[in-house]
Formats: structure tokens, sequence, C-alpha cells
């Protein structure tokens, strides 16, 4: 039987993603939003030490293995900023340019990530591939217990990663949240980063099916299933 607490937070989250949008939307142009950038790298390694702190004076439930690797921490941490500011810059274009076809605002509405627990499992459910994060410290752990073998199930890599709050911290959302869906890059990702790249030509984005790659294959590594 699936957990209901989750149906949770998917209206809530929403919210709190449109509210998002808006505030993000003043900063736009002030901000770096390439993967690869310097100020970026150096914001990471902050970043790992601050995660490694969280997890160390958490708690960490039975069922959080296998965690992944600090090494690893900056794959993520590169999605994720890629993903904030794709969406962000997305949502711009869309609002500011108003002869956009709807074919490309089709390719800019791309879906990077799914939040919240019930939503990730009827992507799952749907065929929808990618990678699951999830939080160390979910308590009971009734609530996601079921996910390991679910997604194992349907061959979707996944690990624990730290905790709930901080999870939600790093994905800009102000509710804790037990999981991140982070989705395979398909056909359309060329397309959608040259479209947004067209009109936002200061600050391109690229490298997220690099960055998938590298994740998906660490996750992999580290994980006897799915070797």
């Amino acid at each position: 039987m699936e957990p209901n607490s989750d149906k949770d937070d998917s209206v809530e989250l929403k919210r709190e993603q449109e509210e998002q949008e808006d505030q993000s939307e003043n900063e736009q142009g002030n901000d770096n939003n390439s993967v690869t950038s310097n100020s970026k790298k150096k914001g990471y390694d902050k970043a790992i030490e601050d995660i490694k702190k969280e997890n160390t004076n958490s708690y960490i439930s039975k069922i959080s293995e296998p965690l992944l690797k600090k090494k690893y921490y900056k794959y993520l941490l590169k999605i994720i900023d890629y993903t904030y500011h794709a969406k962000i810059n997305a949502t711009h274009i869309i609002k500011t340019n108003e002869q956009l076809d709807d074919k490309k605002k089709k390719i800019l509405k791309t879906k990077f990530l799914i939040i919240g627990l019930s939503q990730v499992i009827k992507a799952i459910r749907k065929g929808i591939k990618g990678i699951l994060i999830l939080a160390i410290d979910v308590y009971p752990i009734d609530i996601i217990c079921h996910m390991p073998i679910f997604c194992e199930e349907n061959n979707i890599p996944y690990t624990f990663f730290t905790t709930k709050n901080k999870l939600a911290n790093l994905c800009k959302l102000k509710r804790s949240i037990t999981c991140l869906f982070i989705c395979k890059p398909n056909h359309t990702l060329t397309e959608f980063e040259d479209t947004l790249n067209k009109y936002n030509t200061k600050h391109k984005i690229s490298n997220y099916n690099k960055a998938y790659d590298k994740l998906q294959t660490a996750i992999k590594k580290n994980h006897p299933f799915f070797q």
C-alpha cells in the first residue's frame, strides 16, 4: 500500500515552485547559469562540506543504503544547479516573448525534476526513466521502505543522499522533500538547450547530458544490483 503523506506535499510544492519562479525571474539577469562556471565550482566545495556536516549530525534511517559517496556529490549538485537555472530562464523566455510558437513553448517546458513521493511513483509507472535521490532521515521508514525494490523492479538507479530539509534547500524549496527524481535526457534536450541559449545569449547552459551520465555511472557503480 502506498503512503498518502505526500499527496501530500505535491500541491504545496507546486505552489512553492511557482513562487520561486516569480521571485527568481527578477534575478535572472545576474545569475551565472553555466554548469561549468568557475564561481559555481567554488560554490560546490562549500555545498559539499555543508552536506557532509548535515549528514554527520542527522538521523540516518536503517534503510539508507547505498549512500552517495562524497566524491560524487558534485555530479548531483551540477544537475540541480542546471535544472534550477534552466527552468527560471525558460519561464522568463516564455513570459517575455509573446511571439514564441507552440512548439518552442512546449520544448521550453521540458521537465527535468519530479519532486514528491506520489509524483515520482506515478512517473516511474508511466515508464519515465531517470535517477531517484532519497532523503536519509525519512521517518517512519514505512513512507519510503518500498521504494528501493520498486526502483529495482523498474530498473531505476537510486541512492540516498542527504536530509529532507537539505534536499529541499538545494532545490530552493521551503518545504522538506522525501525524494527527488532526475529525468533522463531525451531526444529533445539538444533542441531545448539550443532554443534557450538562442534567447538567453549572455548566460548559456549546457552539459546536462554529460552530468547525468556521470551521476548515473557513479550510482550504478556504488550499487551491487546495477552492476
